[in-house]
């Protein structure tokens, strides 16, 4: 029976979500489903025969539930939901809640109880979560300097902190949660709280409901009759409530008045001054501000007037400013160079003079602060120096100079894009640039009227624009083209010439108008580029009016091969090299046969016509390396390099057959040939005139076995075969 019954919970309850349980009279657990084993991390099997009090984490628990065990027919403990601690198979523990149905059996006698186990710990973690964040919520409430309070979308008070009673002292007995705002307004105007400038309690109740209703964050000032005053916010919550906060600005205001007595007799003559100007008081509130000093602190004097001009710096330039600040509360006047980044997006370089103001009395009532922006003429002065240091430098060469003062131009003038253009009638080509990412290729050329520079040209000066959008130069091609906002540029002259421009661009507009002496710095950079390509020009020339002169000092003007002094120079060069690496060369000593009948017999023109076919035909035939030269009337020499015996035999055998077809004239009736002698390098030619002397032994050879041979020193004269 008791199978069955088993067999009927696994049927209804086995593969229910919900954990059931169902105990005998005695506590032991006589059914699980698999819901419970999951809740519990242990197998089904496990449980069922075992007491519940395993589970408990808290014993006093299991005894109170042991009631139902008690009274199974009490209808309230049926009704009870139980929530406890469980502890897990393994040792965790979560917390559930219980509900119950007791089993009778058919005698009406208690057989069991049914339980329905529900895993309550994300519940109770999300209960806990909101209390927390109401606590929070209320100590961030109290935390708020200000007054704060919360209606409903009914218009009725939620919350409030002290500090919204403690303001409006003589509406606090009906500032309590459920209160309509109508009513709180009414009773302070009852209790004379509000000063409504002449206004009927109705009028001032309706301007003031209209504005509390539009709740669109707007501020609101609102003049209390003990005269504080106080500045209201209102917003609307996401519930169709209204939030606010109120804040005494009563201190502000009368700031506000003083600073408008002061600025009657100021403003005039101060916004007329270049410098900032401003006068702080003693807790450092701007109290006087001039038009420069609105511009870098980017407000109106309604917005700065009565706040801490110091707090809208970065930290840096606060921690900068503090020592100076407080040497001049002391009374002391203080002047020093300071570097600022202000709030309209600009870093000055500044001369700040700080001038204590003191009363009667002599006391130090607040400080009258004059900064002159001196950015120009710092960074003129460092950008001449490192120009100057550049210019004088023998580190680098011409191309590196003018590398570097296209760096200098772009980091003085704080633009993206450096150029130097060479100009040749409508062509504008780049010779030189500077771009962050390469974008400009030298040799890159453009039609002369689509550039700006057109207009440099034109001007015959420096021309600058710090926003081309709004000037001439919008109306320009270039700035279709290349939307090129800023631009500063001077024409380079040389010799008084025109040749180019050099020229500094950005496709945004600067922050601020080009100076008289950045224009200067751009003619500075122009007038030394110019003087720099001219001498670039001359020094050009003069190195290739050199190397002329060492070709002329050189080559042998007829045959335009290396002469004797030129040759022999490159030979002792070969020797030095031979006795420190052991390769091995070969000297030969070549000479046209029977020259100087060529000579009597068709002319010296004829005789100069030989040679110079000669010279041309060899040099034609040899190798980069080798070296080759005239040492005498129609003597030559030649070097055949990391040749052996053989080798060099070979090479000028070959040479001796293309004499006899490269020199054969019409105008010359006898065969031209040439005899040649060898000698390759050996241990004691210390010098390159005794492997000469022995290459011309062999010459001398060649000549007497017949001629039109190549003849190596040591060796007998071998037969020619042609």
């Amino acid at each position: 029976m008791a199978e069955s019954i088993t067999l009927d919970l696994e049927q209804s309850f086995g593969a229910l979500n919900e954990c059931v349980l169902v105990t005998n009279p005695d506590r032991i657990i006589v059914y699980a489903n698999e819901a419970v084993a999951r809740l519990l991390r242990v197998e089904r099997g496990d449980l069922v025969g075992t007491r519940t009090k395993r589970f408990f984490a808290d014993p006093a628990e299991f005894e109170e539930i042991g009631e139902l065990y008690r009274s199974p027919e009490d209808p309230q403990a049926r009704k009870k939901a139980y929530a406890f601690e469980v502890i897990r198979s393994d040792g965790t523990t979560t917390s559930v809640e219980v509900v119950n149905a007791p089993i009778f059996n058919s005698t009406d006698i208690l057989s069991g109880f049914l339980f329905v186990v529900r895993d309550i710990s994300e519940r109770k973690a999300l209960e806990k979560k909101l209390s927390d964040v109401a606590l929070t919520l209320e100590d961030a409430l109290e935390a708020i300097s200000e007054g704060f309070a919360i209606f409903d979308s009914d218009d009725r008070l939620i919350i409030c902190n002290d500090n919204y009673r403690d303001i409006y002292t003589h509406s606090t007995a009906a500032i309590v949660p459920g209160s309509r705002f109508e009513d709180i307004l009414r009773f302070g105007l009852n209790s004379s709280q509000y000063n409504t400038g002449g206004l009927s309690d109705d009028e001032w109740i309706g301007q003031r409901l209209e504005k509390h209703r539009k709740a669109d964050g707007s501020v609101i000032e609102q003049n209390l009759a003990d005269g504080r005053w106080l500045r209201i916010s209102e917003t609307r919550t996401r519930s169709g409530g209204t939030a606010g906060i109120r804040a005494d600005i009563t201190e502000l205001k009368e700031a506000r008045a003083r600073a408008e007595s002061a600025y009657k007799n100021l403003s005039l003559m101060a916004d007329n001054v270049s410098a900032s100007i401003t006068e702080i008081d003693l807790e450092g509130l701007c109290v006087f501000i001039n038009k420069t000093g609105c511009e870098w602190f980017d407000g109106s004097p309604e917005e700065l007037i009565g706040t801490s001009l110091r707090d809208r710096l970065p930290w840096k330039e606060r921690e900068v400013l503090r020592p100076i600040f407080r040497q001049a509360l002391l009374g002391q006047k203080v002047a020093s160079e300071v570097s600022l980044n202000f709030p309209d997006g600009v870093r000055r370089e500044c001369h700040l003079d700080c001038n204590p103001r003191v009363n009667d009395q002599g006391d130090v009532e607040g400080l009258v602060v004059l900064v002159n922006d001196i950015t120009d003429r710092k960074k003129t002065e460092q950008t001449l120096a490192e120009l100057y240091a550049i210019t004088s430098t023998r580190e680098l060469c011409h191309e590196e100079k003018i590398a570097e003062i296209l760096s200098l131009g772009c980091e003085h003038f704080e633009l993206p894009f450096g150029i130097i253009s060479d100009i040749d009638e409508d062509r504008y080509t780049l010779t030189h640039t500077h771009a962050p990412e390469g974008e400009l290729v030298p040799g890159t050329t453009f039609p002369l009227g689509d550039t700006y520079c057109a207009l440099t040209l034109q001007a015959n000066g420096p021309i600058a624009t710090a926003n081309a959008a709004q000037s001439e130069f919008a109306q320009h091609p270039c700035y279709e083209l290349f939307a090129l906002e800023t631009y500063i540029g001077a024409p380079l002259l040389i010799d008084g010439v025109p040749h180019g421009t050099i020229n500094f661009s950005a496709p945004e507009p600067r922050k601020r108008d080009f100076t008289a002496a950045e224009i200067q710095i751009v003619r500075q950079f122009a007038d030394w580029i110019g003087h720099e390509i001219a001498r670039q020009r001359d020094h050009q020339a003069l190195m290739d009016a050199k190397i002329n002169l060492e070709r002329v000092a050189s080559i042998d003007d007829l045959t335009q091969v290396l002469n004797r002094r030129a040759f022999l120079e490159r030979a002792n060069t070969e020797i030095q090299r031979f006795r420190r690496s052991k390769q091995p060369f070969t000297a030969v000593m070549l000479d046209i046969d029977n020259f100087k009948q060529i000579n009597d017999q068709f002319g010296h023109a004829a005789g100069d016509e030989v040679l110079a076919r000669f010279s041309r035909s060899i040099s034609n035939a040899l190798r980069a390396v080798d070296v080759f030269g005239r040492v005498g009337g129609e003597e030559f020499c030649l070097i055949l390099h990391e040749t052996q015996e053989n080798e060099a035999l070979l090479v000028c055998e070959r040479l001796r057959r293309k004499i006899l077809t490269d020199l054969q004239m019409e105008q010359i009736e006898q065969t031209i040939t040439c005899s040649m002698g060898l000698a390759v390098a050996a241990r004691e030619d210390i010098e390159f005139s005794t492997l000469m002397q022995k290459a011309d032994t062999a010459l001398y050879q060649a000549k007497a076995s017949g001629r039109n041979k190549c003849v190596i020193f040591g060796s007998e004269p071998a037969p020619t075969t042609d």
